[in-house]
């Protein structure tokens, strides 16, 4: 996680240093388009970050253990494949969502399948975007296309994990 951080500080100073060296004020301007995109994104993150440690008080951990723990196995790799693609909104919401299953019991193959769930079958996307710009059609093929993905990505954790326990 610090890795990750220190990195994008580096990619970050390193293409604010490239913006200054161009002709123009392109640095300037990337400030700005930053700010603005901060004064956006800030409070939605704060938001997320505070439901996120409530909602991780408030759900029962012995039931989220049950459903979706690692003993729960494919039935909870399959569970969780199908409410992940019901959580609405984006990353600021369904990652610190995610944590918080995770702080009260789910296992990471379930955990793997949720996300990717989320990222394939968000249905709130599926409802207000693909489906008025593509027609149902397009959007059923690609659902039942689609449909071995998360359980597909779980398993595969699960055997990641298998294989890289000591």
């Amino acid at each position: 996680m610090l890795s990750a951080t220190i990195f994008l500080w580096m990619l970050a100073a390193g293409l604010g240093v490239l913006a200054y060296t161009r002709p123009g004020d392109l640095h300037r301007q990337g400030f700005t388009v930053a700010w603005k995109q901060f004064l956006q994104i800030f409070p939605r993150v704060i938001m997320a970050i505070l439901t996120a440690g409530f909602l991780g008080e408030l759900l029962p951990g012995d039931l989220i253990a049950t459903w979706l723990g690692h003993e729960s196995g494919f039935r909870g790799v399959l569970i969780a494949s199908v409410a992940g693609g019901f959580v609405p909104g984006g990353p600021v919401l369904s990652f610190p969502f995610a944590v918080a299953l995770m702080k009260t019991g789910a296992g990471w193959p379930q955990l793997t399948a949720f996300l990717a769930a989320w990222s394939v079958f968000a249905m709130h996307r599926v409802i207000s975007f693909e489906i008025p710009l593509v027609g149902w059609r397009f959007t059923a093929v690609r659902l039942t296309a689609s449909l071995v993905l998360p359980p597909l990505a779980g398993a595969l954790a699960g055997l990641l994990m298998t294989a890289a326990a000591p």
